[in-house]
C-alpha cells in the first residue's frame, strides 16, 4: 500500500494561549493555592493534635491497644526528654574557728601555681580544712614577695607563689598565715630603733653570748617594731589569708635580760603591752596565738609574757608541746586549758609537731 505523505511536522515555539488566557490561568492557580493553604491552616492543627494524642496514648499504654489513658497534648519541646539536672553541691557545714582538719604546709609545696593547686587538692582529699602557710619565721625571713619596706632585705630565696592562697580557697581550705612577731634576728639590722638595746648603749642586746650564737630581738615596746608586724599582718590579710597564726608574741628569754634596755615603756607592764598589741591584731580578724606549754602553765608568773593568756586577751590559743605528753605535762595542760577557758579564751588547741587537736 502506498504511504500517504502528511508533509513536515511543524514545531511551534510560542504558547497556544493568548495573553488574556494566560493571565486568567495564573490567577486561577494562585487562588487555588490560597484555598489549599487556608484549608491546611485550619485543619492542620487538629490533625497534628489528633496524631500527637494518639501517639502519647499508645506510648502511655506501652503499645497495648487495650490500655486506656487520658491523652494530653505535648508541646514539641517535650519530644526530646530534658536532661536530668545536676544536683548542686552540698555546702560544707559552718564550723567554729579551728574545727576541722589542720595542716602546716611547707613552702616548697607552694612554690609554683601548678604545685600549689596540686597541693591544695591533695590536702582537700585528706580532709584538711585549714592550711598554715609560713609567711615570716623566727629567723626573720619572709616567704613571699612583701612590699613592706623593712622586709625587703629579709625575703627568702624560696617563696610561695602568689596563686597559692587562691588555690587553697578554691579547694575549700581556709588559708592561715604564720607570722613570728618579736623573735627576729634580721629586722633589727634594717632599723636599729626596733631592737632591744644592751643597757644604755647603741649595741644590740643578745639572747646569749655572741660567740655562743646569741641573736638580737625586736622590742615589743618599740612602736616601729609593732608597726612592722602590723604591716605584715595587714599584707597577709590583703593577699587573702583569712586567719593569722602568731608566734613569738612575747618578750625575750630571761637569760641576761637584766642587761636589756626596752626604752620608753609608756608606763605599761609587759603583760599590758602585749595585751595592747594583741587587741589591735585580733580586731582585724581571726588570730591564733601559739605559746609553749610551760609559759601557758605559768599563767601570770610567766617571765616572757607577764600575764596569763586570758589576761592578754587571747581569743584562740594554741599550746605547743614538743614530743609526747608525760604525766606531769598532761596535768599542766589540763589545768592550763581549764584556766584559759574560765578566763574567756574561746578556743584552745594542742599542737604537737604538725598535728593540731582542738581541746
Amino acid at each position: 500500500m502506498a504511504r500517504k505523505n502528511l508533509g513536515k511536522v511543524k514545531r511551534y515555539h510560542r504558547s497556544f494561549y493568548s495573553g488574556g488566557q494566560r493571565l486568567r490561568r495564573i490567577l486561577t492557580g494562585v487562588l487555588g493555592l490560597a484555598v489549599l493553604f487556608a484549608a491546611g491552616w485550619l485543619v492542620g492543627p487538629a490533625v497534628i493534635d489528633f496524631g500527637t494524642s494518639t501517639w502519647y496514648s499508645l506510648k502511655a499504654g506501652g503499645g497495648n491497644s487495650g490500655a486506656t489513658s487520658t491523652p494530653q497534648s505535648a508541646p514539641a519541646a517535650e519530644a526530646s526528654p530534658a536532661p536530668a539536672a545536676t544536683p548542686a553541691p552540698t555546702p560544707a557545714p559552718a564550723m567554729e574557728p579551728g574545727e576541722g582538719g589542720w595542716a602546716f604546709v611547707s613552702i616548697s609545696s607552694l612554690s609554683s601555681a601548678e604545685q600549689a593547686a596540686a597541693t591544695a587538692q591533695d590536702l582537700a582529699a585528706e580532709g584538711v580544712r585549714y592550711a598554715v602557710v609560713p609567711c615570716k619565721d623566727s629567723q626573720g625571713y619572709i616567704y613571699y614577695q612583701s612590699s613592706v619596706a623593712a622586709a625587703q632585705t629579709n625575703i627568702s630565696a624560696t617563696t610561695f607563689d602568689a596563686a597559692a592562697v587562691g588555690a587553697l580557697k578554691e579547694a575549700g581550705i581556709t588559708p592561715v598565715a604564720s607570722i613570728c612577731a618579736f623573735r627576729d634576728p634580721q629586722a633589727p639590722y634594717v632599723d636599729r630603733t626596733m631592737a632591744v638595746r644592751y643597757q644604755d648603749t647603741e649595741y644590740f642586746w643578745l639572747d646569749a653570748a655572741a660567740d655562743a650564737g646569741g641573736k638580737p630581738w625586736l622590742n615589743p615596746y618599740s612602736q616601729g617594731a609593732a608597726n612592722y608586724i602590723t604591716a605584715l599582718i595587714d599584707e597577709a590579710r590583703a593577699m587573702g589569708f583569712e586567719q593569722i597564726w602568731l608566734t613569738g608574741v612575747q618578750f625575750p628569754t630571761i637569760a641576761g635580760r637584766d642587761k636589756a634596755n626596752f626604752g620608753d615603756t609608756g608606763g605599761l607592764s609587759m603583760g599590758q603591752r602585749l595585751a595592747q598589741l594583741l587587741e589591735g591584731w585580733q580586731a582585724g580578724g581571726d588570730c591564733w596565738v601559739e605559746y609553749p606549754l610551760a609559759e601557758v602553765a605559768a599563767g601570770a608568773d610567766s617571765q616572757v609574757l607577764g600575764a596569763s593568756c586570758a589576761d592578754l586577751g587571747v581569743k584562740n590559743l594554741a599550746i605547743r608541746v614538743e614530743g609526747d605528753l608525760n604525766e606531769e605535762q598532761q596535768m599542766q595542760l589540763d589545768a592550763a586549758v581549764a584556766d584559759a577557758k574560765a578566763g574567756g579564751v574561746a578556743n584552745v588547741a594542742l599542737v604537737q609537731g604538725d598535728s593540731f587537736t582542738l581541746l
